[in-house]
């Protein structure tokens, strides 16, 4: 009976999981040139800092800007020659 739980309460686990990975990585990001990470960079490249600095090895879950873009001060991923423009 025990063994019998204790698979039970596995096999839940493991399907909540997957459940909850498929549906975080099918996510959609609500602004052009961003596509969603579920570990993500903790320092995205931005306007005001074009090149790559130290950063910590933490996942950021979340929406983040595509290759070859940047994060703007208003929030949009840009091209590194549109920073300027707003």
């Amino acid at each position: 009976m025990s063994k019998s739980i204790v698979l039970c309460l596995l096999v839940l686990c493991i399907s909540a999981s997957l459940i909850s990975a498929d549906s975080a990585s099918s996510r959609r990001c609500p602004k052009r040139n961003q596509r969603w990470n579920n570990c993500g960079t903790a320092c995205p490249l931005k306007c005001s800092q074009l090149k790559p600095v130290p950063c910590t090895k933490q996942c950021v879950i979340g929406c983040e800007c595509i290759p070859g873009t940047v994060l703007r001060k208003d929030n949009e991923c840009v091209s590194p020659k549109d920073c300027k423009k707003i």
